[in-house]
């Protein structure tokens, strides 16, 4: 019997995934596999709330991809968990007053490792959707420790106080790269999880404070980031920033002087790229600049034979969207070795980004 189950289940699972779009293979697969992938992983784990705000923000990306997808079934997948949600009961508040003394102690201890030690005081871009509740999961384990009323042992407070000041590195870290995010970065995506890092460590300092009151030091560094959060301004405002950076970057980026001229090798350049990658970048090569005149001997790291040589270069292409970029990344001609002093056909190899957007016009 067991052994026909698994096969079932397996079956029940492959219908499923088919049935929510699994088969769908268009410039949004991605985000269609996640969102149904969250979806069903939602009566496992419990979690409504958080894995709704992940749905929508997937289904958001969706029809910025592929504004010719109907959503209209991951809507109403959205729709049914929202009811669902709506007949759920609150949480009710942990209730402590029949632990004794020692139980009181343990549980202290517990939630000083969850607000100081355990608890990694980051964000990624991947937690931006969840992030009211990343906060609101946090702030419930100093309210549940202003609610114990109780105190933990003194050698677990001693340690916590340790960790709490060897975290004073990371807030740091955390205040450097927002305020260097404000000044330079160009991506709105990236700005967000900056800012909300920094909010995070405040979160942090607040509770550190709040915990242990007669610790100045710990006071005076929440003073500095709370500082600097405020002198970034809100979300809009660094989103903003990173938008004005961008469009300066836009008017300044240009392909770098030639190192040396080669008209049938820029030729080989610019027909390779379109034959290999303008699919893939949506675009048509407009000019390439050689940006090294010897050739780099590729040799095996284990045994010091030659592999091939190569050559690199810098490429700016024009997209279907009538916009300019320019290749973050040095292309390769590579010659593989074929011995003695002979190397054969030369190729392009390219395994970095996709452009950059520069001015047509500064494309020379």
């Amino acid at each position: 019997m067991k052994n026909l189950i698994l096969p079932l289940l397996m079956l029940l699972v492959v219908f499923r995934l088919q049935a929510q779009d699994f088969v769908y293979e268009g410039p949004a697969k991605p985000e269609v596999r996640s969102f149904w992938t969250n979806a069903m992983g939602i009566q496992r784990t419990g979690k409504i709330a958080e894995t709704l705000a992940v749905m929508e923000a997937k289904m958001a990306e969706v029809k910025k991809k592929d504004p010719s997808y109907s959503t209209d079934k991951m809507q109403a997948e959205i729709n049914k968990w929202k009811a669902k949600l709506a007949s759920t009961p609150a949480d009710k508040p942990e209730d402590f007053s029949n632990l004794n003394p020692t139980q009181k102690a343990i549980k202290a201890d517990k939630l000083l490792r969850k607000l100081f030690e355990e608890t990694n005081i980051s964000i990624t871009q991947r937690e931006l959707p969840t992030i009211e509740f990343v906060f609101n999961n946090y702030k419930k384990y100093l309210t549940d420790y202003q609610a114990l009323n109780g105190k933990a042992a003194d050698r677990d407070i001693k340690r916590a106080k340790t960790i709490i000041g060897k975290q004073v590195y990371m807030t740091n870290q955390a205040v450097n790269n927002l305020e260097l995010n404000k000044q330079k970065g160009t991506n709105a995506e990236s700005a967000e999880v900056y800012y909300y890092d920094a909010k995070y460590h405040q979160l942090y300092w607040e509770a550190a404070v709040a915990v242990f009151p007669e610790e100045a030091a710990f006071a005076d560094q929440l003073k500095v980031i709370s500082e600097v959060v405020a002198k970034n301004g809100s979300i809009k405002d660094m989103k903003a920033g990173a938008e004005k950076n961008n469009a300066e970057k836009i008017k300044t980026r240009r392909l770098p002087a030639p190192v040396m001229k080669d008209a049938v090798l820029e030729k080989f350049v610019i027909d390779q790229f379109n034959a290999k990658y303008g699919a893939e970048y949506k675009g048509q090569a407009l000019k390439v600049v050689l940006t090294q005149a010897d050739w780099t001997i590729n040799k095996n790291t284990a045994t010091g034979a030659i592999l091939s040589r190569h050559k690199t270069a810098k490429l700016a292409y024009k997209g279907n969207d009538g916009k300019c970029y320019l290749l973050p990344q040095y292309l390769l001609i590579e010659q593989p070795y074929s011995g003695g002093n002979s190397y054969g056909a030369s190729r392009l190899v390219y395994t970095g980004n996709s452009g950059d957007e520069m001015l047509c016009e500064n494309v020379r």
